[in-house]
């Protein structure tokens, strides 16, 4: 199957989103269910007005790539429309990459709190947590499914944390405690500084 990615001959812009709610986020260990090779990946809920942007862009990627290969239209697109008026979109990075002179090579996407600070410990993201996604629209064609783009994963900015549920450390659904002003665990990391490009995404 032939694949032309444009991105051989045209250099990616980096766009951000707006704030947006997480589903199923992978993004400290690939999911491998069904890629052996894993694929860190988040789903963004955004409003219809801030999504409206990220599609028109979608849509001119999908048409440049159309445009430039004689066929038909993938099926496959990175967003789509939910009952209350809201957008999702699908936001995808390979960990391992195999590429064509036998050099592999592995990647993830840079995590940021909500002061820009890198997150470099391991933590539990689930559903429902705020974030902003740094990603490329990537052109493809394919002579099976056609004309289409995906949403590549580049970094993630966490505004509120949701962190893992059933674990048995929710305080307040094991054992009664409610929020409550006064000590407050701070990340081990505070302290690392940013360089000016990590910054540059957000």
């Amino acid at each position: 199957m032939e694949v032309l990615h444009m991105q051989k001959t045209i250099k990616l812009k980096t766009h951000t989103t707006s704030e947006g709610i997480a589903n199923y986020p992978y993004l400290f260990s690939p999911d491998t269910k069904f890629d052996h090779n894993g694929l860190y990946r988040t789903k963004l809920t955004l409003p219809k007005i801030q999504a409206k942007p990220i599609v028109d862009l979608v849509e001119e990627t999908i048409s440049e790539a159309l445009s430039k290969n004689k066929g038909k239209l993938s099926p496959h697109k990175p967003y789509k429309s939910l009952k209350d008026g809201s957008v999702e979109f699908t936001f995808k990075l390979k960990a391992k990459v195999n590429t064509k002179s036998g050099t592999d090579f592995e990647q993830r996407p840079k995590v940021f709190d909500a002061k820009g600070i890198p997150i470099t410990q391991t933590l539990s993201v689930y559903s429902g947590t705020k974030m902003k996604v740094a990603f490329q629209c990537v052109p493809y064609f394919t002579n099976m499914l056609g004309a289409g783009c995906t949403l590549r994963l580049k970094a993630v900015q966490i505004i509120e944390l949701v962190e893992g549920k059933g674990n048995g450390e929710n305080a307040e659904e094991q054992f009664g405690f409610s929020q409550e002003d006064g000590f407050e665990m701070k990340p081990a990391n505070q302290n690392v500084e940013v360089s000016q490009e990590e910054e540059s995404d957000f």
